[in-house]
């Protein structure tokens, strides 16, 4: 990724991190989605132990999975967004979880300090530096597991108003990796060797009530900001429920 690519990301992340953002994501639509989310990412691990990253955090709807589902682990958290982890520090479930403020391309940790690094529809935020210091931070046989959008054909009606919105605004188009990864890319997300374990595509299907709940929804997640940057699309010329679909790649990988 070339540096002005790499400062786009940095920026549109950083716009993203505000108090309004924050509260907007904190909804219960948002919970059951990355709850879910997660929970498909821990179908078919291994048997966790040691100490865990939640990498990419934000309020702590995975971390409050993770530290259910994998009582083993020692888990702490990290976000680039104050306002989201003041959210998270809020939460009863995750009173022993240390949450710290970094950027997944500068970790503040030493080297060999995890054995299990876990990212939830966070890496498409990530620069090219992201998998380097996730490597340098995994102890030696230890496991990054990763949920991440990725770019797919999706005939649902809400994503083909979308792709619309993207035909209509292509003079101004902008492909950037916040949209999502190419699935053949998945896998290559931590520099070699590794063993990956487990690579799946998984669709999740949800339904809004119209366009308006749809692209508020959205736009509560930062997929809007994501996919369409600065300019996304203020309304949606449908009416009635719309069924959207949301790809994304499971991934298993071992250092």
């Amino acid at each position: 990724m070339r540096a002005d690519r790499q400062a786009t990301l940095a920026t549109a992340a950083d716009s993203w991190s505000s108090q309004e953002c924050a509260d907007g994501y904190e909804r219960q639509v948002n919970a059951r989605f990355y709850r879910a989310a997660v929970e498909r990412l821990l179908e078919r691990t291994p048997e966790l132990q040691g100490r865990g990253l939640d990498l990419g955090c934000g309020t702590g709807f995975s971390t409050e999975v993770l530290v259910r589902a994998q009582p083993h682990v020692a888990w702490q958290g990290v976000d680039c967004s104050a306002a989201m982890l003041a959210i998270a520090r809020r939460k009863a479930g995750l009173a022993r979880v240390e949450l710290r403020q970094a950027r997944a391309e500068t970790l503040p940790f030493a080297d060999g300090t995890f054995d299990v690094v876990v990212a939830s529809f966070s890496w498409h935020w990530f620069g090219k530096n992201a998998g380097p210091e996730v490597r340098r931070v995994l102890r030696r046989g230890g496991w990054l597991l990763a949920a991440v959008p990725v770019r797919h054909l999706a005939h649902a009606r809400g994503n083909r108003l979308l792709a619309r919105e993207l035909l209509a605004a292509r003079r101004r188009f902008v492909p950037r990796q916040s949209q999502g990864l190419r699935i053949t890319d998945v896998s290559k997300i931590l520099p070699p060797p590794v063993r990956v374990a487990h690579q799946d595509l998984v669709i999740e299907h949800e339904r809004f009530a119209d366009g308006r709940e749809l692209l508020d929804v959205l736009g509560s997640r930062g997929a809007l900001a994501a996919i369409f940057g600065a300019e996304p699309p203020l309304a949606l010329a449908a009416s009635g429920p719309l069924d959207f679909e949301w790809p994304f790649a499971v991934l298993h990988v071992q250092v």
